[in-house]
């Protein structure tokens, strides 16, 4: 990380240009460490796809897109660009141009390096290729800030839930504004329901609204418990849902939402399709430099604002997505001629900030009713509008005035308020008028009180942090029954590493070996294994359980030998289960825990 002085103007003090310098360059420091350390991004964020074309010419082709180094900085084509490669091996780069952003693919030699640290590796080029490697190479960054992830828990106590006692479902629905369908973990949250059952969970059907859950109860083949005893018993299971944004695309156009896609089916025919879908285009990422004793214009201050602003849109855009991140609520009753808007916060697909600063009250628009119907018509029926949230343009802008030298006057700020508008849903522009609530209005009033399904939250990322206790040096305690029978292990840890604030949902993998031999006079092996559970969570710590039902299982394969028939072996035998088993499990087969923490 790199340190930055903070920068200070005093009135009369003349400026230089190493002044300016240093002050947009701070700025710059400072976005390069976020992107390192908060978002932990590098690779290829959007496009910058490399195309081979072998006629009339071998041409190699970069498309247009944005990346991030390792270093944290952010890296910018904008503009499709062609390299004519030699007949070596080359691997393609992506590298700034002077101090960046504006960047350019590179082709390096075959005994030439990418600079690890500044250097976004899109491929590797061989002689005789038709196409470019992109295997192992190239990097696609992670992208936290649009990554949707939902937690939840569910009860069969409170789940609607169907099939036998021994084998039972329950669907879990999601919010409707999820971008695509997620994929889904679930496991048990606490203990199996009963002692004697083994219990396993599959995730069926997923969607983006909805999932369902599928539970197994499983018992010994020498053991019939009354069935009736696993209706009652409260099973508690933890889910969580991931679901993988995608940033917003590069456009042909400024403010284009229609796109033409080319599908390809399973029947190699080829279908035009036209998505919905935002796009929008890479910003100009030229950056003004200034000399001693230059003449300052009022374009060229204006020019380093722009670069500046360009920088931290792209960031929003490729980081974080778009959507109402908090507040901007509407509401009103039926009957009312106007709405009332709360103040709130929000980004565009562009990257622009909108923040709504105050509380507005807006009339509904001045409607009668439909286009066929009249005020008081019994076959009038209300218009539909959609209350919208947009970036309002410079030439929209309050303009702040102040004198300046002699006679001269002009503009020194711009109000920044965004602009609320009404509009017919077909003239919505998806992810750059962004919905607020959809409106229904008869006579200029309100016919019900807005409807906000339409709108489009930006979850903000919950905290995720993952640990693993050391193998070896991991500490387990029996846990036994009331008769003093051991029925599994258990091990406290320490997770202030984690940074949580409050208890986290905790997913769980148990690490080491599991095959161990039995002791004399039985001789042979057995196997060692349960499914590890919380059995209590705190911000610094949790305590993890590992249940250890006896019966029958598979021996591992032969490494030496995979053709080498599984043999019956026992599981979680007896003769394994006694004051003993602690160091056994820690020292002799490494059991250690891997955990992964989520806070919402």
């Amino acid at each position: 990380m790199t340190a930055v002085d903070r920068i200070a103007f005093e009135q009369g003090q003349p400026l230089r240009s190493a002044d300016l310098a240093a002050l947009f360059g701070s700025l710059d420091l400072g976005l390069a460490d976020h992107v390192r350390s908060a978002h932990h991004s590098q690779g290829v964020l959007i496009g910058l796809e490399p195309l081979l074309r072998t006629a009339p010419r071998r041409t190699l082709t970069v498309t247009p897109g944005i990346a991030a180094t390792a270093d944290g900085d952010l890296l910018v084509l904008t503009e499709p660009h062609t390299l004519v490669p030699g007949d070596a091996v080359g691997t393609v780069v992506l590298r700034a141009v002077g101090a960046g952003p504006r960047a350019r693919p590179w082709l390096l030699g075959p005994h030439t390096a990418a600079e690890p640290g500044t250097d976004v590796v899109l491929g590797r080029l061989a002689p005789d290729a038709t196409t470019v490697e992109t295997t192992g190479l190239r990097t696609v960054a992670r992208r936290p800030g649009t990554t949707q992830l939902l937690t939840g828990r569910l009860s069969q106590a409170t789940a609607q839930f169907s099939g036998t006692q021994l084998c039972w479902s329950a669907v879990v629905s999601l919010p409707s504004d999820l971008a695509a369908t997620p994929s889904v973990i679930a496991s048990l949250d606490g203990p199996p329901p009963l002692a004697t059952i083994s219990t396993t969970i599959a995730v069926q059907e997923a969607g983006s609204n909805s999932f369902r859950l599928l539970v197994r109860h499983g018992r010994p083949s020498d053991q019939n418990p009354v069935l009736s005893q696993v209706t009652k018993a409260t099973v508690d299971i933890v889910w969580t849902a991931v679901v993988d944004v995608p940033p917003v695309a590069v456009g042909p156009a400024p403010l284009a939402t229609g796109t033409a896609e080319t599908v390809a089916l399973p029947d190699e025919r080829a279908e035009t399709l036209t998505v919905d879908e935002p796009t929008a285009p890479l910003p100009s990422v030229s950056r003004p430099a200034f000399f001693e004793h230059q003449v300052l214009a009022a374009a060229d201050l204006m020019a380093l604002v722009h670069s500046e602003r360009a920088l931290r849109e792209l960031h929003h855009r490729t980081l974080h997505g778009w959507g109402i991140i908090r507040g901007i609520d509407v509401s009103g009753e039926a009957g009312s001629p106007s709405v009332t808007v709360m103040p709130g916060y929000a980004l565009d697909a562009v990257g622009r900030e909108l923040l709504l600063t105050r509380q507005v009250k807006l009339d509904v628009p001045a409607a009668a009713g439909d286009l066929d119907g009249r005020p008081g018509d019994p076959g009038s029926h209300a218009q539909e509008f959609r209350l919208v949230l947009r970036w309002t343009e410079d030439d929209e802008a309050t303009v702040h005035t102040r004198e300046g030298a002699g006679t001269s006057s002009g503009a020194v700020r711009l109000d920044n308020d965004p602009t609320l508008q009404w509009l017919p849903k077909k003239k919505v522009r998806t992810g750059f008028d962004l919905e607020l609530a959809t409106v229904h209005v008869q006579d200029c009033t309100l016919t019900v009180s807005p409807d906000p399904s339409s709108r489009r939250p930006l979850r903000v990322s919950p905290h995720v942090a993952a640990g693993a206790t050391i193998a070896g040096h991991t500490e387990w305690t029996l846990v036994k029954t009331e008769g003093g029978s051991v029925m599994g292990l258990r091990t406290e840890i320490d997770t202030r590493s984690g940074g949580f604030t409050g208890s986290p949902t905790y997913l769980l993998r148990l690490e080491g070996l599991r095959s161990t031999p039995l002791p004399s006079p039985e001789g042979g092996h057995a196997v060692l294994d349960g499914t590890p559970y919380v059995e209590s969570s705190a911000a610094n710590s949790l305590v993890v359980v590992v249940p250890l039902h006896s019966g029958v299982t598979a021996s591992d394969p032969d490494p030496a030998d995979p053709a080498t028939k599984a043999k019956a072996v026992q599981l979680n035998p007896a003769s394994l289960l006694n004051d003993d088993l602690p160091a056994l499990v820690g020292v002799s087969l490494g059991w250690s825990v891997a955990w992964v923490g989520v806070e919402s």
